[in-house]
């Protein structure tokens, strides 16, 4: 059974549980999300939604969240939605684009929201049937401060493999 199998069986009991053990997961395998405070706040098939709240260590020198803080939060949270729809173990999955439009400063915390159409789902569910096979699509990705502000627009070209 996958980590992600247990996550899951976790959720059906309590989501807020599953949530604050995928953020566990995450602050152990990529520790610069503990130093950023990332925090997962939905995961499942169809959307991902995570924060990363303004403090010290994720503010510029104007105040604001620090552009690498936004980005990094964009990413992990599309990671989060690429690893629920095709875990690791029977596939392997890489960004190998990454095109960001920023609309506002991020005066506050930021939450990341990554919610692909159903295109998205098709193109690389129809491309992965069989081993080796390879699939690569847009995945976008919206950055929000906590008041709902639009922060930021990013799409990240996910290219995946079948084991």
């Amino acid at each position: 059974m996958l980590a992600l199998d247990l996550v899951e069986r976790l959720r059906q009991v309590s989501p807020t549980a599953a949530n604050a053990l995928m953020t566990v997961a995450v602050k152990n395998i990529i520790p610069l999300s503990a130093v950023m405070g990332f925090k997962v706040e939905e995961a499942s098939d169809a959307r991902t939604r995570a924060s990363v709240p303004l403090k010290r260590r994720t503010r510029n020198h104007v105040g604001g969240v620090y552009l690498g803080v936004q980005v990094t939060v964009l990413e992990l949270t599309m990671g989060l939605w690429l690893f629920r729809r095709f875990p690791p173990g029977r596939y392997n999955a890489l960004v190998d684009k990454v095109e960001v439009s920023f609309h506002a400063k991020a005066k506050g915390g930021v939450r990341a929201t990554c919610e692909p159409p159903a295109e998205v789902f098709t193109t690389l569910d129809s491309a992965l049937r069989q081993k080796g096979d390879k699939a690569r699509e847009w995945v976008p990705v919206r950055l929000e401060d906590f008041e709902g502000k639009h922060i930021a627009d990013a799409r990240f070209l996910a290219v995946l493999k079948r084991y």
